[in-house]
């Protein structure tokens, strides 16, 4: 099965490419020619149909992912500073071309356990505190993550108080709070493998349907 990997010579596109190199052929898309695999600058240009695209790049590769789903490629993307306009826009295309288009600015499998806390604990108690922190050369702040815990927390993303700091692991806070106690719940990403197990059961997924 040959898969597209836009941004294979990112941090994440290239855990991806060691993580499936053996398993596909591999075809990247970046500005960079990879030292491994043939890399193109946009999907119109590879030669052969492509069987799924993995998307860990930057907002920049938008239009790829359009053309993409014109073509009917099925999109795996955890590529954060999209709007949630474009991220329906995208469903959409999927939608209308009959193919699969999956979006999630984490893929951690902590961050799914993450997420059924924060709903329980939203019942019970006031949110005092949004904190995510991030290295320096995160880009966009808030972070994709952040966003998409206050959007189903349904608090305003202003709410969300962002640190960049050197080196930092990513870590997301949220500080529920009553008059009597606080509770404190907490993400850290550790190493960047973390994303990959969670992402492939939903590749699986997908190459399954």
């Amino acid at each position: 099965m040959a898969m597209a990997i836009i941004g294979i010579c990112g941090k994440m596109g290239s855990q991806i490419y060691e993580k499936y190199k053996d398993e596909f052929h591999l075809v990247g898309i970046d500005e960079i020619q990879h030292k491994e695999v043939e890399t193109y600058q946009g999907i119109l240009d590879i030669p052969y149909p492509i069987d799924v695209v993995i998307d860990f790049s930057s907002t920049e590769a938008y239009p790829i992912l359009v053309q993409a789903l014109k073509k009917g490629y099925p999109i795996l993307s955890g590529t954060t500073g999209y709007t949630f306009d474009q991220i329906d826009e995208l469903y959409k295309l999927a939608k209308e071309n009959h193919t699969t288009f999956i979006w999630k600015a984490n893929y951690a499998k902590g961050i799914k356990l993450f997420s059924k806390l924060l709903e329980d604990c939203q019942k019970e108690f006031e949110i005092l505190d949004f904190v995510e922190i991030h290295a320096t050369s995160k880009k966009d702040a808030p972070s994709g993550t952040a966003k998409v815990l206050a959007k189903s927390l349904g608090i305003p993303e202003n709410k969300i108080q962002s640190l960049r700091i050197n080196q930092a692991p990513a870590i997301h806070e949220i500080i529920f709070s009553s008059e009597d106690e606080r509770v404190y719940l907490r993400h850290e990403i550790l190493q960047k493998r973390a994303f990959i197990a969670g992402f492939d059961e939903e590749l699986r997924k997908v190459l399954r349907s």
